[in-house]
């Protein structure tokens, strides 16, 4: 078979320029931007939301209870599971476009997990439109969701709807009929996104996934279907659809040797892409992380384990140039935040002073009066 031509021979320091402007890191976006922000980049992971909030704040100049606004009085943002099964923030307008892409459409069922759950496929879909019809624009809590889904119905599934992990719930989410509302106390309470949401459509799922695909390659761009296919969560068939309906707007790029494809109408942008400010401290899960099977091209092999960690665990890091140099923890506690950055080797003057910079940033965002950064 002829291999596709390459259309261009790129750096790895290009390709790391233009993305991190695609995440907006490289100069952040104003504050009222910040829903759009989150769009662009395709949501942000949420299962803590501490970080989910950090992630946002590193890219548009607002703080935490901004995005807490932006959530829960003017719902320009929702939460909800989404890719890899896993908790995200995503811009409200977006969300049809997500669970049309993930839904029943492009779902393969896994017998394994149906097994696992103790359900037939049948009575998964079952549920999951019964959690929808249940559900409206008043928030319920688990329990009070239970109480009417699960009545009438065997032990098994009212424990399978309590799960800690979603359960149940995340099939749900990601066919666009739950999503969360605003806390109860200590309780979470869920919506139905198309009661909760200002505005909701119907889209069709061929058009829905090309466009994620598209929106993808926008930011995490140059990759590979496979990349986009383990960034969404789906079995590999869903990559080759999505690249072989997006076909004239591909070109194939070599970067130091791979070989990866790229929006024909980023290239020109890819090329001229440079940075303005090469240090960056990303919080826990952070979205530039987490859009490729292999992270080789930004993470030395030997520190991988200081980075993905158990149980999923990606840390918080330091970015220069687009490349992971270190960890950082940090503490807020009276007012003052405490960043501690544990670099892989010694970091330069110039490269600890930008990263005090971040840290005053992310200070700011949190509300904070004084930050401390010490270098391990």
């Amino acid at each position: 078979m002829t291999k596709t031509p390459v259309a261009a021979e790129l750096s790895w320091p290009q390709v790391h320029a233009f993305r991190l402007q695609r995440h907006h890191l490289d100069g952040r976006a104003g504050r009222r931007d910040l829903s759009r922000v989150v769009g662009e980049v395709g949501g942000v992971q949420a299962q803590v939301m501490s970080a989910a909030e950090m992630q946002i704040a590193i890219r548009a100049d607002c703080s935490v209870a901004d995005v807490r606004d932006a959530l829960w009085k003017q719902r320009s943002l929702v939460k909800t599971w989404l890719m890899r099964g896993t908790l995200h923030l995503a811009r409200a307008e977006d969300l049809p476009v997500y669970t049309a892409a993930m839904g029943r459409h492009w779902i393969r069922i896994q017998p394994s997990w149906l097994k696992f759950m103790g359900v037939s496929e049948t009575e998964l879909w079952q549920l999951v439109d019964e959690i929808g019809a249940a559900l409206d624009g008043t928030p319920l809590t688990r329990e009070e969701l239970i109480g009417v889904v699960g009545r009438g119905r065997s032990q098994h599934i009212r424990d399978i709807l309590r799960s800690g992990w979603g359960g149940m719930l995340k099939p749900a989410a990601r066919n666009g009929r739950l999503c969360f509302g605003p806390s109860r106390g200590q309780s979470v309470t869920f919506v139905n996104p198309r009661k909760w949401l200002k505005t909701w459509r119907e889209v069709d799922p061929e058009a829905a996934i090309v466009g994620m695909a598209r929106r993808y390659l926008r930011v995490y761009g140059p990759s590979t279907k496979n990349d986009f296919a383990r960034w969404w969560g789906a079995w590999p068939g869903v990559g080759t659809a999505a690249w072989k309906a997006l076909g004239p707007e591909l070109v194939t790029v070599s970067v130091e040797g791979a070989r990866l494809e790229a929006l024909a109408a980023d290239l020109t942008a890819i090329r001229r892409a440079k940075l303005t400010e090469p240090v960056q401290l990303l919080p826990l899960f952070d979205p530039y992380l987490m859009g490729y099977a292999k992270r080789d091209h930004m993470l030395d092999r030997v520190h991988a384990a200081k980075v993905s960690r158990t149980a999923g665990w990606i840390s918080a890091v330091v970015l220069v140039d687009g490349v992971v140099v270190g960890t950082w923890t940090h503490t807020l506690t009276g007012g003052t935040l405490r960043i501690a950055i544990a670099p892989f080797s010694r970091l330069p003057a110039n490269v600890t002073a930008r990263a005090r910079e971040r840290g005053a940033e992310i200070a700011k965002a949190l509300g904070a009066t004084k930050v401390e950064v010490a270098v391990g």
